[in-house]
């Protein structure tokens, strides 16, 4: 089972977290949702009791605080069935965001998102403005990140609520993953308007399966989702976790 945190402001050895339980995996890559239906709370109590109410000890796999213990705090239901509880992280520096699982053994090292310098980024941002002209308002503001999945390479131009401080008049949330090409970028995915669709982290087995994991936040919830190759195209294998209010 994964918890997905976010790190805090004073990048050390030693801190408290946000830690919130995101699903199961298997050793395959087959992930499945956690037994409580946030907004309905069906199977929520039971998920508390069994679960939530106990401490737990997770080990962090993403490249970003790899190796880090997280010792969860037991965490209790909110008034709309969410489950984001608190813990401490120790064994090494968290800068931004870190995935966590109980289990370790079947996880090997990944290639982490990279975002792109001013330089880096110039040809995409021109591919994305010349092919997709009215997919977005602008392309200012968009910061974009290069993706290694197995071995393919994609990119993500992304926009979200923290870039508000920058963000021009009237540009909107932007999250798109798509590849470059011929001078063309193409559109794999591309978040609604009204969602803060956020990179995460990449996670990858030691069977060769590897995964991008990104936070969603809209006006009603906030919860994951996780994109991997099937039959050799970017997909979408699982979408759920996080909390509704």
């Amino acid at each position: 089972m994964f918890a997905g945190g976010i790190g805090p402001s004073k990048w050390t050895g030693r801190g408290t977290v946000a830690v919130e339980p995101l699903a199961y995996i298997t050793r395959s890559g087959e992930w499945s949702s956690l037994p409580c239906a946030s907004g309905t709370g069906k199977g929520c109590r039971k998920f508390e009791r069994e679960y939530l109410s106990k401490p737990h000890v997770y080990t962090v796999i993403s490249a970003d605080g790899k190796g880090a213990t997280v010792q969860a705090a037991p965490t209790t239901l909110s008034e709309c069935y969410g489950y984001q509880g608190v813990g401490t992280y120790s064994g090494a520096s968290v800068r931004r965001s870190a995935i966590a699982a109980s289990a370790t053994d079947f996880f090997t090292d990944s290639t982490p998102p990279r975002l792109l310098s001013g330089e880096e980024s110039a040809a995409p941002l021109k591919a994305l403005a010349a092919s997709v002209p009215k997919a977005l308002d602008s392309t200012e503001h968009l910061g974009i990140f290069a993706v290694r999945l197995e071995d393919q390479d994609f990119y993500i131009a992304q926009r979200t609520f923290t870039d508000i401080a920058t963000r021009g008049q009237g540009e909107r949330l932007a999250f798109l993953i798509g590849t470059l090409g011929q001078g063309r970028f193409h559109i794999l995915h591309r978040a609604d308007e009204d969602q803060d669709e956020r990179v995460l982290e990449t996670v990858r087995l030691k069977s060769g399966r590897e995964f991008l994991v990104t936070a969603v936040s809209d006006p009603e919830s906030q919860f994951f989702r996780v994109y991997g190759i099937r039959d050799g195209h970017l997909t979408l294998v699982y979408s759920g976790g996080g909390s509704s209010c």
